[in-house]
């Protein structure tokens, strides 16, 4: 897991005091830079390197890579100069550095290096910088962003194939309106391998952890999951569960579309865990007391029916919205008209003032899922566009259904069962149109 701050503050205090001061910080920066940016050169013959350099923190850390790199150009926007950046410049041009007068031509240059603002920025970029990053993203170079791509959230801005953060995954690039521009996202080292004291974590594919089967084990061990959704809903819900390691699967509905799931009338209390909502046009069920003490999955239509607040003060219970879902329940909780494009704005915002209040486990779904309960939160970044398929969170229900059936808490089935659902999409090898909710359950073979 990679740890997630709202920006570097936390973290750099942590590491002030454990003894490193902002310039010891810096030259680790710098280094850490100039490495990545040299494995990086050993793809081009006499790779061309150009820095792009703001005059603040974000700037002086270009300019220790540069003292690193040697081979190189650079260019310095004429903003503010910080007394780091100064000296850092100085100590540069006396070892005979020159720099770039004149704005480059952009489609010369292999690498170009992001160093302009990084995370400090708080308003939109100049309308000549805005141009500069229109000619730039139109390149074939590799772009690489330190920290942050400058203007991210603000219009146009740099696009980068990598941002390397300093120490800590900002929040920033995890918003789903940033995956465009983030590129690859990487963390340096800025001194000690410190674990910064947060609980905002970025999930990653060594993270996952499945159902463990024993060789002495039979069905009863892995759970009976019942879906109560629609026919086809309930049947992709079904067979995700299935073969996420589910023992028994049975559909309340009149019949299925697979042999593999047994077909009930009504919900025993004995289910070890239930997903229902997707499709499902008669939400009274979730009134019934038979609910209470049973572990709960809620997606889709569920959102739709205020009965839904019955149950999000529990701690087993796992709620799934996509963001136009999402918008109904702020509205049903906090009385807000919230759109949906606000929300994709500010979705870490969003997901914390929900999760502050209700003790369920929150999915909100999206390019970069949020999993989140009270001050506990992760992201999964792993996914493609393959999932935005219909069926794809009908799947994923049942997948969560699967791992609270053989007990697993609310909170590790949430993100075990995203993260998994992430990778399945991300290691199909084929045009991405071509992948659909069948795809996915065959894919939970190979994880």
């Amino acid at each position: 897991m990679k740890a997630i701050c709202k920006d570097n503050t936390l973290f750099e205090k942590e590491l002030c005091d454990k003894g490193l001061d902002e310039l010891i910080m810096m030259e680790n920066a710098g280094i850490n830079l100039a490495k990545f940016i040299k494995k990086q050169s050993k793809k081009f013959k006499n790779a061309k390197i150009l820095f792009l350099l703001g005059g603040g923190g974000n700037g002086a850390d270009g300019l220790v890579a540069i003292r690193h790199l040697k081979k190189c150009k650079a260019y310095c926007f004429d903003y503010k100069q910080s007394f780091l950046f100064k000296k850092q410049k100085s100590i540069l041009k006396n070892a005979g550095f020159k720099f770039l007068k004149k704005e480059p031509k952009f489609k010369h240059y292999d690498i170009i290096v992001d160093c302009i603002f990084g995370s400090g920025l708080n308003k939109a970029l100049d309308e000549n910088l805005q141009k500069i990053f229109i000619k730039i993203n139109k390149s074939k170079a590799l772009k690489i962003a330190c920290d942050t791509p400058s203007g991210l959230g603000f219009g146009e801005c740099f696009k980068a194939d990598f941002t390397l953060c300093m120490g800590v995954v900002k929040e920033k690039l995890l918003e789903d309106f940033a995956k465009t521009y983030v590129g690859k996202i990487k963390c340096l080292n800025l001194g000690l391998n410190l674990k910064p004291k947060v609980q905002n974590f970025l999930l990653e594919k060594k993270d996952l952890k499945l159902i463990d089967r024993k060789i002495n084990s039979h069905k009863g061990n892995f759970g009976h999951i019942y879906i109560l959704a629609s026919k086809s809903a309930g049947t992709l819900a079904g067979l995700g569960a299935l073969e996420f390691g589910a023992g028994l699967v049975s559909l309340v509905a009149k019949d299925s579309f697979s042999p593999l799931l047994m077909v009930k009338s009504s919900i025993s209390s004995k289910a070890n865990a239930i997903a229902l909502g997707m499709g499902l046009e008669n939400l009274d069920i979730l009134q019934d007391e038979i609910l209470n003490n049973i572990p709960l999955v809620l997606d889709a239509n569920c959102f739709q029916s205020h009965h839904i607040l019955l149950h999000l003060n529990r701690k087993d219970v796992i709620i799934t919205p996509h963001p136009k879902e999402f918008a109904y329940l702020l509205k049903m909780c906090f009385g807000e008209d919230i759109s949906t494009q606000e929300i994709q704005k500010n979705r870490f915002y969003y997901a914390k003032k929900f999760s502050a209040c209700y003790d369920c486990v929150l999915v909100l779904k999206g390019a970069n899922t949020i999993i989140t309960q009270k001050e506990k939160l992760y992201v999964v970044n792993c996914a493609n566009a393959a999932l935005a398929k219909a069926g794809s969170g009908d799947v994923l229900s049942g997948m969560i259904a699967a791992l609270l059936g053989v007990k697993f808490d609310a909170l590790s089935a949430a993100r075990n069962s995203v993260l998994a659902h992430a990778l399945v999409a991300k290691k199909y090898k084929f045009n991405l149109n071509s992948f659909d909710a069948l795809k996915l359950i065959k894919g939970l073979k190979c994880l």
